[in-house]
């Protein structure tokens, strides 16, 4: 079968020697076996070594097998190994506690040769098969996560092309995201909890909170000036253009499409206040998912420290002054309280992804 190092590895537990030895002899040829004679043995084993299959006595001194597989489930890293419990008690009971402990078989001693052989070869083989499966789901997870971003880097693109905001706003307020998203993580506060697959979300959609620019006129959306009431009515809809862009694909693909979700919570949220002056819903408090009141947040901090041109850029100090004054206002206090720390960090990103003049100019 090639380098021995390349044989699938199978460790035996047994107290007897007898048992050890007729193992060995019987399943040397096909792969590397490993020997232990307790349960302890086997435990301080799998600490250095992963098996592919583990060949199990039930009947022990010390720790017994029940215990020893226990032990091994309740390790991650452990868990998924096979095991076979070789042992004399007969009975279905005895059959039925096997597997419920996660045994994926039950050998009854005497040891037949065909039988170990044949058992052994088949759970090898599963065990191949179940690694090539989470191999291909992981190239194929990757690929997914891979053309998802190229496709949210192609629409937020889309809209920084249109907009007198530019394409490093877009990433800073992405990396602005994702700094307090980490904090609430690191706070795990009740009512500010995160999941990890709802943080990733958010930084992942965050790109996309103006998207529904797109459907806003040139003649109101690159207007160098003031805009007139009507026209900021019509600004305002950048919001329910963006959702409803979104609405389609998540029916589409419903379940599968959590992140898209959460992008349009951004997408529709982010000019809520927390007093219910925003729009375009007037939501107030909670009822603002976590999503947009974060992109709430940074949002306004990356307009109040850009140049545009209509306004000069301010401060840090400047910027941070204005939303801490605005807190229970325009933004959620205790989100205000919870990240203030990490603000420090925002000059740092902003520098590191400033404008281009060039775009600027070209926006004027």
């Amino acid at each position: 079968m090639g380098n021995e190092y390349e044989k699938p590895m199978i460790l035996c537990v047994d107290d007897e020697p007898t048992n050890l030895r007729f193992l060995m002899e019987i399943l040397k040829e096909d792969y590397q076996v490993y020997l232990a004679p307790t349960g302890e043995r086997a435990l301080t084993f799998l600490q250095k070594r992963r098996p592919d299959l583990i060949l199990l006595d039930v009947e022990m001194p010390g720790m017994n097998g029940y215990e020893v597989i226990r032990e091994i489930k309740k390790n991650p890293a452990w868990k998924d190994i096979p095991i076979i419990f070789l042992t004399g008690l007969e009975g279905r009971d005895k059959e039925q506690y096997a597997f419920d402990l996660g045994a994926v078989d039950y050998i009854l001693k005497p040891i037949s040769v065909g039988i170990v052989k044949a058992r052994a070869g088949l759970h090898i083989e599963l065990e191949a098969y179940r690694k090539r499966l989470e191999d291909l789901v992981e190239v194929r997870t990757d690929q997914l996560g891979r053309t998802q971003d190229a496709i949210l880097d192609m629409l937020a693109n889309m809209t920084s092309y249109r907009d007198n905001e530019t394409g490093a706003h877009i990433k800073r307020t992405t990396i602005y995201s994702q700094v307090m998203v980490e904090r609430l993580w690191e706070l795990d506060r009740s009512g500010y909890r995160i999941s990890e697959d709802y943080g990733n979300s958010i930084v992942k959609s965050a790109k996309l909170h103006d998207i529904g620019k797109v459907a806003v006129p040139d003649n109101i959306l690159l207007k160098p000036g003031k805009l007139t009431p009507p026209e900021f009515e019509m600004i305002k809809q950048h919001t329910v253009y963006g959702a409803e862009i979104l609405d389609n694909a998540i029916e589409e693909l419903g379940d599968t499409s959590s992140f898209l979700n959460v992008a349009r919570e951004i997408i529709i949220g982010h000019h809520e206040k927390w007093n219910g002056a925003g729009y375009p819903q007037g939501l107030a408090g909670d009822e603002i998912p976590i999503s947009a009141r974060i992109m709430a947040i940074v949002d306004v901090y990356d307009a109040l420290i850009s140049q545009r041109p209509y306004k000069p850029a301010f401060s840090h100090e400047t910027a941070v002054g204005i939303i801490i004054k605005d807190t229970g206002t325009h933004f959620d206090p205790v989100m205000i309280e919870m990240t203030r720390p990490v603000f420090d960090q925002f000059p740092q990103i902003a520098l590191t992804y400033r404008d281009d003049p060039r775009t600027l100019l070209e926006h004027r």
